[in-house]
């Protein structure tokens, strides 16, 4: 599954043509079962399954997307390791920095259990191993196992369409004040601490949440999903109109009536990535898209403007972002405790206190080194996507590398707002569009060196 550089004395020609894909994931293609499908079916029991239904007798980690990215881990590993090609590898800084983080979250959960847990703790701290398990899993074969980018180009239609009708579900929910998954009843399954027919509520209105236990969830996904869909809609034109702009409108939508600071951050960081890489016309149109969905919702919604301004304008008083603020104390005091790898993965439990982000939890969790070591990951993927970019041969592939840069900035500026790892939706969602970011550029240094640019030619395996 690595890209790697061929020994001196069997370097390909330049205008050699990319290696051809082998016989046996030939086969697989043939038969379905290659990375598209894994993470196809992966995004459907992620978004499709509430994340708050858990298979009975395994608790929190029997949700489906769960178990089937173990899975996906095991298929990666077998893979990898049956085809491993013994040349030069091309430096993966995606992976470097991701088997990294995964050595200090080891050495982290050994070291919690050297000194001994709390009864409370041990199981929480399984519990994230495993889906952390899951997650690298999921990445890796995001990241080495799509070799046709026409494929890679299907996925990214898939979490496209993923976001916008998860963001028609919560536009039904907003209208209709009814979570409508209630009616979901799967024998052996049941809801792991959360209902699947309560709403929440902010201001007199409905905070959809679509199948996620909560609307920061599911702000995350639709942040995501929102620079692809739009850098689709833009650049696929063959495409039919509705297929092409339904993602983007319902998104865009969702978002404005979420009733949440950091959804509104997430999309706004995103669509600020994607503004230098289009033309003026581009610019004038979205500014006057994005103007008439605001008049739109201020004639049909009255009050939601103005509910929008009002948390943005009063945030000193609000008392969601001062508790944010107050939390900055107690992280202290923790990371003084456990310096070195931290407290243990998973261990920090909300009884103790919610801290409502994300990388305060992992610097009280795996340590200072291991948060930065995290955020190396989410650099790391921005800068594959840059040199993705750099690499594309066309401006199609140019704008998706940006999408996808958008893509890890958005989720990643929403991890500041909420403890996204106790979400198997928000961070199985991370984890593969980081995994995308380093897939892409391994597709354009394929292509950079099918077209003749002298770039090293990424291996034929998975």
């Amino acid at each position: 599954m690595s890209e790697t550089r061929r020994a001196p004395e069997r370097t390909a020609h330049p205008s050699a043509p990319a290696p051809q894909p082998t016989a046996r994931r030939a086969a697989r293609r043939r038969f379905g079962l290659d990375a598209v499908s894994v993470l196809t079916i992966y995004l459907f029991l992620l978004c499709a399954v509430p994340s708050g239904l858990t298979i009975t007798a395994m608790g929190s980690l029997g949700h489906p997307s769960t178990i089937w990215a173990a899975g996906a881990t095991v298929w990666w590993l077998w893979d990898h390791v049956h085809r491993y090609v013994p040349h030069a590898v091309a430096v993966q800084p995606i992976r470097i920095a991701l088997g990294a983080f995964v050595l200090i979250v080891l050495a982290s959960y050994a070291w919690a259990m050297l000194r001994g847990l709390p009864v409370n703790e041990v199981s929480p701290a399984d519990t994230a191993l495993v889906k952390l398990f899951g997650w690298v899993g999921i990445l890796l074969v995001a990241h080495d196992g799509i070799d046709n980018l026409e494929r890679f180009r299907v996925l990214l239609r898939r979490v496209a369409l993923t976001g916008g009708l998860l963001a028609l579900l919560g536009l039904l929910q907003f209208v209709t004040k009814q979570t409508l998954i209630d009616w979901i009843s799967i024998p052996g399954m049941s809801a792991d601490g959360a209902s699947l027919d309560a709403v929440n509520a902010r201001a007199g209105f409905v905070r959809a949440s679509g199948t996620a236990i909560h609307p920061l969830e599911y702000g995350l996904v639709l942040c995501a999903a929102f620079p692809i869909a739009l850098t689709l809609a833009l650049e696929e034109r063959t495409r039919g109109f509705i297929s092409r702009w339904f993602p983007v409108v319902a998104i865009a939508s969702a978002s404005v009536l979420s009733i949440s600071r950091s959804a509104l951050l997430g999309i706004a960081a995103g669509v600020i990535i994607l503004i230098p890489s289009w033309s003026p016309r581009v610019r004038r149109t979205f500014l006057i898209l994005g103007a008439g969905l605001i008049i739109a919702v201020g004639v049909l919604v009255p009050g939601m403007i103005g509910t929008i301004r009002g948390m943005f304008t009063g945030i000193s008083t609000d008392s969601s972002a001062l508790s944010r603020v107050n939390s900055y104390d107690t992280v202290g005091e923790f990371i003084a405790r456990f310096p070195a790898v931290g407290k243990g993965f998973g261990t920090f439990q909300p009884a103790y206190h919610i801290l409502d982000n994300q990388f305060l939890q992992l610097a009280i969790e795996v340590g200072v080194v291991g948060l930065v070591v995290f955020v190396a990951i989410l650099g790391s993927a921005v800068w594959s996507a840059n040199q993705a970019r750099r690499l594309a041969p066309t401006q199609h592939d140019r704008a998706l590398a940006i999408a996808l840069m958008g893509s890890v900035v958005s989720g990643g500026l929403l991890l500041a707002f909420f403890d996204a790892f106790s979400f198997p939706m928000a961070g199985g969602m991370l984890f593969l569009t980081v995994g995308l970011c380093g897939g892409w550029r391994r597709s354009m240094m394929h292509e950079a060196a099918s077209t003749g640019t002298g770039l090293a030619q990424p291996s034929a395996t998975l």
